[in-house]
């Protein structure tokens, strides 16, 4: 089996039950739904036979005080006590998503020319007074909270480029020599924590490590426990290049799921219904193969039907990878449904199969970059890295509505990855899928269906909004 088999929550709220309209993204928000959610999740990801919850936001977002500890009220203390005793009593661990040098530090750059370089949201990192900052914070985290361990983020915020900074060789050389700095503080100062770093921002999305950054990388691993690629527009290691690269890597390698949809925040729960548990068993299988230990596979809200059986499936090939996913897929389908007849079993995984098949077979992974402002999702500025090259900008990471606003957005995921007749590709064999679960509901009434019903019905109602919008704006 995977030795690291990590949900990656990624940020607190992301598995929620219930959304967050009133807010923008990302919610760190911590009350009885939010804790009911977790409840939840964590008992059926130990079911599922995961061992770590990776999670960022339990203490703050943006915000680290000058003395660190002030950042958090007594209250905020105790609620996130709670969280880490949901997890821990259903018997996994927590790694705590920690910013390194930056990801929290905005406020003290702004007060503190010492550690201020160049930029706004990361302190620089020649600053030795940037250097005690961030041991604080170390030391206030483990010294709070029973947190398990620290997924170490470096790079998504960029970095400071003043003229000390800019004597480092490379990008990798900055966010390694950061990211050993604090990973060796802790094991001296905390030894036995999991140590996890992924590659988010350490080069722009579709680029590849070369044979020299590669080498760089095998150093990192020589200081952690665990190194994900995390592949939000593919793998940054050439998966022509793993296997021989994993030979002699010291840390467990991993990836995440491949292709997984980012739960929209402010969207009910039962609006889209995309399993791609296909998708994740080819991009699980070949990290196996060629000697990946490790995983850190998204979370989506559980009670959303298609994320609940891809989680379930992927966590048995993790426990398992000598098993196969039409298997995986039938155990799930065992687990959740409990069907009444082997006839029934076969019409609810066709259900998923269908759905996952429908979905892939009608969207265009490109993003549609002339779409008018109201049918994309905000963020094109994000994908300038990609206008040379838009075969590069394939998700990974997908998105359904705008990341930022407020309450629920328009599904923009149905024109900005498919058009006119792509939609009615979906359109169609989606009505097929759906009279299968009405059959499947009508065999054996139960809840779990009628929720893969309503999904389903939902997203044929966003496929005609989408199309209407279009027309509109065309």
């Amino acid at each position: 089996m995977f030795d690291y088999r990590i949900a990656y929550g990624c940020w607190l709220n992301d598995s929620r039950e219930k959304p967050i309209v009133d807010e923008d993204w990302p919610s760190i928000r911590i009350d009885a739904d939010t804790l009911s959610s977790l409840e939840n999740t964590m008992a059926f990801l130990k079911m599922a036979g995961y061992n770590y919850l990776d999670v960022f936001g339990l203490i703050t977002n943006h915000s680290w005080e000058d003395d660190i500890v002030s950042t958090v009220s007594a209250e905020r203390r105790e609620k996130v006590r709670a969280v880490i005793d949901i997890v821990h009593r259903n018997g996994l661990k927590v790694i705590y998503g920690l910013g390194v040098y930056s990801w929290g530090f905005d406020g003290i750059i702004a007060r503190n020319a010492e550690v201020r370089g160049t930029s706004a949201q990361a302190m620089c990192a020649s600053s030795p007074a940037a250097d005690e900052i961030m041991r604080r914070v170390v030391d206030f985290v483990c010294e709070t909270f029973a947190i398990d361990g620290f997924h170490l983020e470096a790079a998504d915020q960029g970095r400071c480029e003043c003229e000390k900074c800019r004597a480092f060789e490379s990008d990798i050389d900055y966010y390694n020599s950061i990211n050993v700095r604090v990973a060796r503080y802790i094991r001296e100062r905390w030894p036995g924590k999991t140590l996890l770093v992924n590659t988010s921002g350490y080069l722009s999305w579709g680029d590849r490590f070369s044979e020299r950054q590669l080498a760089q990388i095998a150093e990192l691993g020589r200081e952690i426990d665990v190194f994900i690629d995390v592949g939000s527009h593919g793998p940054f290691v050439d998966e022509r290049d793993r296997a021989a690269f994993l030979k002699t890597f010291p840390a467990a390698f991993g990836e995440s799921n491949g292709f997984w949809i980012y739960p929209p925040q402010r969207w009910d729960r039962l609006r889209w219904f995309i399993p791609h548990h296909n998708q994740n068993f080819q991009t699980l299988k070949r990290l196996w193969n060629d000697g990946g230990r490790a995983c850190e596979l998204y979370l989506s809200p559980l009670n959303n039907p298609g994320a609940e059986l891809t989680t379930l499936c992927n966590g048995l090939f993790l426990n398992d990878p000598t098993s196969d996913v039409r298997q995986n897929l039938r155990r799930a389908v065992d687990m959740l449904y409990a069907p009444e007849s082997d006839a029934q079993r076969e019409r609810i995984a066709a259900i998923f199969d269908g759905a996952e098949a429908a979905f892939f077979a009608a969207w265009h992974p490109q993003r549609d970059r002339e779409l008018p402002q109201e049918l994309s999702d905000g963020v094109e500025h994000a994908f300038v890295w990609s206008r040379e090259h838009p075969e590069k900008a394939v998700p990974g990471e997908f998105f359904l509505e705008r990341l930022y606003g407020l309450g629920p957005g328009f599904p923009c995921y149905l024109t900005l990855h498919f058009d006119a007749e792509g939609r009615a590709k979906y359109r169609k064999r989606m009505r097929d899928v759906l009279a299968l679960a009405r059959e499947a509901v009508a065999a054996q009434p139960c809840e779990r269906l009628r929720r893969v019903q309503t999904c389903l019905e939902n997203v044929l109602a966003d496929i005609d909004l989408a199309d209407q919008q279009a027309r509109v704006l065309s």
